[in-house]
This record gives C-alpha cells, sequence and structure tokens, in this order.
C-alpha cells in the first residue's frame, strides 16, 4: 500500500511507488502555514471521517486500529444483553392517538343515565301478573289434591280387593283342609297323619290321637292286650300285639301316611302366606236410629219423614249383626294361621311331636316289655 505525505501542494508519494492513479482520491491542502490548523481542527470535528477516510485509503494503523475495534465491539456485542426489539413510534403514536379518539367517542356516544324508579303502570302491570300466576298455581294444586284423593280411594280400593280375594282363597283352603284332612279323633287338621295296619281299614288320624286310642285299650294289671284293637272309625281289628320279646317289625300297629302329610303341611304354608298380608278391617261403628244427626231444618214434616226412611226394622238390624259375626269368626280364624298365630303354633307343635313318639316307639317295639307298655299307658295319660 502506498504512504501518503502532506505536502504544501498536495499528496506525494515516494519515488519508488508509482503515481496515483485516478481511483485514489486526493485534496488539496492549504499552504503550509494554515495546513496543520485545518487539518487539526477538521479531525477534532470529524474524527469518524478521517477514520473512514484512512479505511478507505488502506493505511496499516487505521486498519490495525479498526480491526481492534471491531473485535472490541463484538466481543462488548457478545457479553451485553441481548437488544430489545425496536419498535415503532410512528406507529404507537397513531395507536394512542387512536384510543384518545375512541375514548372521545365513547364518551360522546354514552347514553345518559336512566332513572331505577318503577311506574305505578308497571307496578300494576307486574302486580296482575302475580295474581294470575298466582290463580294458575292454585288451579294446579286444587288439580293435583283431587288427583291424590282419586288415588288414595283406588288404592283403598284395590287394597279391599286384595284383602277380598286374600280372605277367600283362605277360606277355601280352610274348607279343603276341614273338609278332606280333619282327624275323626280330635276333629282338627291332622298333624304327622298315621294310619292303621290293618289292610282293610286305610283310615288316618293325628299321630298323637291314634298313639292314645291305641294305649287306652292296653290292661294296665298285666301290660297287655287281652283283645285287638279296633279302627275308631269302620271297627277293622288289628293284629293282637305279641307278648314275646323279641317281636317282628310287621307287628307294629301304625303306618304312616306320607300323602297326606305332605298336602297338609303343604296347604298350612299356603294358608300362612295367604292371610299374612290379610290386615282385619277396622270396626264400623253401629249407631241407633234415633243417634241420626237430625237435618238442619225446622219442617216437622220433613224431619219426621226422614227419620222413617233412615229406620231399621229389627229382623234386618238382627241379620246384619250375625252376617258381621260371621264374618268376624272367619277373619279371625284365619288369623289364628298366619304366621305366628296360635292354631299354626299349636298344629307345628302337634305335629313334629307325633312325627317323634312314632319314631321313638318304631325304634324300639321289638324289645318293649309289658311295663314299658304301662308307662307309655301313663305318659299318654290314658
Amino acid at each position: 500500500m502506498a504512504r501518503f505525505t502532506i505536502q504544501p501542494d498536495g499528496i506525494s508519494t515516494s519515488p519508488s511507488l508509482p503515481a496515483p492513479t485516478s481511483t485514489h482520491r486526493t485534496f488539496r491542502t492549504p499552504p503550509t502555514q494554515l495546513s496543520l490548523f485545518y487539518y487539526y481542527f477538521f479531525f477534532f470535528l470529524f474524527p469518524p471521517y478521517v477514520q473512514y477516510r484512512n479505511y478507505q485509503i488502506g493505511s496499516p494503523r487505521s486498519r490495525s486500529s479498526t480491526m481492534v475495534s471491531s473485535t472490541r465491539q463484538s466481543a462488548r456485542i457478545q457479553q451485553a444483553a441481548p437488544p430489545k426489539p425496536r419498535t415503532s413510534t410512528r406507529r404507537t403514536r397513531k395507536s394512542a392517538h387512536t384510543l384518545t379518539q375512541s375514548d372521545c367517542s365513547t364518551d360522546q356516544v354514552k347514553p345518559p343515565r336512566r332513572s331505577t324508579r318503577i311506574t305505578p303502570s308497571e307496578l300494576l302491570r307486574r302486580e296482575s301478573a302475580l295474581e294470575l300466576s298466582e290463580a294458575q298455581c292454585s288451579l294446579r294444586a286444587s288439580d293435583l289434591d283431587a288427583r291424590s284423593a282419586s288415588l288414595a280411594k283406588k288404592e283403598e280400593q284395590v287394597d279391599a280387593i286384595l284383602n277380598d280375594s286374600a280372605v277367600r282363597e283362605g277360606k277355601a283352603i280352610l274348607s279343603l283342609l276341614e273338609d278332606h284332612f280333619t282327624c275323626p279323633l280330635c276333629y282338627e287338621i291332622m298333624a304327622a297323619p298315621y294310619s292303621l295296619n290293618p289292610g282293610a281299614c286305610g283310615h288316618s288320624f293325628c299321630s298323637g290321637c291314634i298313639l292314645k286310642h291305641f294305649f287306652s285299650r292296653l290292661h294296665k294289671a298285666c301290660g297287655g292286650w287281652h283283645e285287638s284293637v279296633d279302627c275308631p272309625i269302620c271297627r277293622a281289628l288289628l293284629v293282637i300285639t305279641p307278648d314275646r320279646v323279641p317281636r317282628l317289625d310287621i307287628t307294629f300297629p301304625f303306618v304312616p301316611n306320607r300323602t297326606a302329610s305332605t298336602v297338609c303341611e303343604s296347604l298350612v304354608n299356603k294358608l300362612a302366606s295367604s292371610t299374612s298380608d290379610f290386615s282385619t278391617p277396622s270396626p264400623q261403628i253401629k249407631r241407633e236410629p234415633s243417634e241420626a244427626t237430625w237435618p238442619a231444618t225446622d219442617d216437622l214434616d220433613a224431619s219426621c219423614q226422614w227419620g222413617k226412611k233412615s229406620g231399621k226394622s229389627k229382623e234386618e238390624e238382627e241379620m246384619a249383626m250375625q252376617v258381621d259375626d260371621e264374618a268376624g269368626s272367619d277373619e279371625a280364624l284365619l288369623a289364628g294361621w298366619r304366621e305366628g298365630g296360635n292354631l299354626r303354633t299349636e298344629w307345628i307343635r302337634k305335629h313334629r311331636e307325633g312325627k317323634h313318639e312314632m319314631a321313638n316307639l318304631l325304634q324300639v317295639w321289638t324289645t318293649l316289655q309289658p311295663k314299658d307298655f304301662i308307662e307309655l299307658k301313663h305318659k299318654y295319660g290314658v
């Protein structure tokens, strides 16, 4: 690179270097007395321009200084925080101006404040609307009350029908038991029914009843049967019990009637289930004609006629009382056969005890002695 020197007449190069071409920019300097003054004045006023001119000219000193300054500046940029994005002041001013205009416009367009007071006409309109809604609600309430009353009446009718059907079913079962499964000795429903051994008999009795009948014919002095025991109904004779032991099992005078026992158990259980939901209706108070309420009128003839119409004859009252007594007796009888009733409890006890006594007697029948028969006679109280 060529080194420049300042001469009074201009810029000249060394003799060894070629003359400056047209590409190199040159400038003329004033005379020697004023050259330094203008140079320093220009340098202090415009230092970047001088550095730029030196860099363009290609001075090694200027290049090295420029490189050092550039490296320092890059290091400072790397150490410093990332620059914030530059916002446009023109756009910001415009948006602010727009906001102020919009605020002014809203302030100008804002409607005037209305009064919160309600006018009398509005109050009357609201009051009439409330009265109308209240009337509609009352109509709906009355409609609902009527519907609930009708539903309650229907429920009562259904309950009455169910109770009547349960009563009829219970009466049918009870009549079936009384007609076909009544013990001829105790006149009650057979509990653990047993039949007598002879093939010509076949009648069934309660196990406890037939045991008492059989041991009632035992001779207490000798502990034996001197004559045959007959059936209480058909008088069919049984085989005389032998005195010698061991006896044969075929000499046992009783046979269990399993079919009758199964039918009785099922009917008794069905009777309990059919009468479990049965509830005895509340008794109605009977009033005499003299206790009736007279109509609120002063006409004597009308009151006399009303009293004659409401009166009943003595025969009708007796018939009504008889029907009520029969219905009450049937209902009480059915109530005794329900779950936990006294009749059902007694039948279950007799059924269990009769089966137990027959099983024990059959187990020791072959080895019983006369004294054992006498003890059994005392046990059964015959």
